[in-house]
């Protein structure tokens, strides 16, 4: 009895990477931002000093997630390395702001929480940002929420 208990143990506790290994082939590769698709999302246009990525790609490895996007000043590439362990990381964002970001799967979504914080005239300000990445077919989804901002980019995989 104690060997079937510990085996639906073992079988339950590696269920979560089995969804996280299904998803990860899906998630990964190169994505054109959709224009006609809701590329450009959100009132207004967007999130008012969050750069929109024509083109990003994604690579995913067991212990974390690399996100490149033509973000950079006059659209260079920028590369954000997100840890899948809870560890926040420092990622590039806009001059004078500090960037920390966690990622971690929830179902077949990764969600992304960055953290942007400046220290003012009259002492720190911030803003948190979470993009939610789904992926269906050969199309992705990027869900960022600012508050109550919200924005859906679309992407079409190139490769």
């Amino acid at each position: 009895m104690r060997d079937a208990i510990a085996i639906v143990l073992f079988i339950g506790a590696a269920m979560p990477t089995g969804a996280i290994a299904q998803v990860a082939p899906a998630l990964a590769g190169t994505w054109a931002l959709n224009q006609e698709g809701g590329g450009r999302g959100g009132r207004g246009g967007g999130i008012p000093g969050v750069p929109l990525a024509t083109q990003v790609t994604v690579k995913l490895s067991p212990t974390e997630v690399t996100v490149d996007t033509n973000t950079g000043s006059a659209q260079s590439l920028q590369t954000a390395v997100y840890k899948l362990d809870g560890t926040q990381t420092t990622v590039p964002g806009p001059l004078g702001w500090t960037v920390t970001a966690k990622a971690a799967w929830k179902d077949s979504t990764l969600v992304v929480n960055t953290m942007r914080s400046l220290e003012g005239p009259n002492g720190p300000i911030g803003a948190e940002i979470v993009d939610v990445y789904q992926v269906s077919g050969d199309v992705l989804t990027i869900t960022r929420t600012q508050g109550r901002n919200k924005q859906v980019l679309v992407y079409n995989k190139k490769s």
